[in-house]
């Protein structure tokens, strides 16, 4: 091989190593979604060059246990009025929950830290089941919390 095409070769082979790289979310790990999701997630990030964007892990189960989160400069609530407060996940932070249209239980927060909007939604089988906890939580609606802890917490 001449100096030449080693030469190219070290300059391409960086380049196809970063296109194969995993995406990456910048509010949350992998490693905390597959330890709430009890399991491996594929993680599908869209982020644009002004912060905003979305992220979201899944499980491969049947229905899928999922994590979505969605930033934004515009506020999209994505609970009711009557959603019950929470304090210390940045500002007019809310939580609700309902049934999605194939059964299972989902668990949302909205809420704002300084010019961002976030929504994180956490979905799980249904309401006879609840998806696998944070070692340090007990209940699916500490599991939203702690997820909404976790975003918040990188906004800042």
């Amino acid at each position: 091989m001449n100096a030449r095409s080693l030469s190219l070769l070290l300059l391409v082979a960086p380049l196809a190593a970063w296109a194969q790289s995993p995406q990456v979310c910048p509010w949350l790990t992998a490693g905390t979604a597959a330890k709430i999701l009890g399991g491996d997630v594929q993680v599908t990030a869209k982020i644009d060059s002004n912060g905003s964007g979305s992220c979201s892990f899944a499980t491969a189960a049947t229905p899928a246990h999922s994590i979505e989160i969605r930033v934004g400069k515009t506020d999209s609530h994505a609970c009711g009025p009557k959603s019950a407060p929470l304090t210390a996940i940045g500002n007019q932070a809310v939580q609700c929950s309902s049934l999605d249209s194939s059964g299972r239980q989902v668990w949302t927060v909205s809420g704002r830290v300084r010019d961002a909007w976030f929504v994180v939604t956490l979905a799980g089988p249904s309401p006879q089941g609840e998806p696998e906890q944070s070692p340090n939580e007990s209940t699916a609606s500490s599991a939203i919390g702690f997820l909404a802890e976790q975003v918040a917490g990188n906004l800042y």
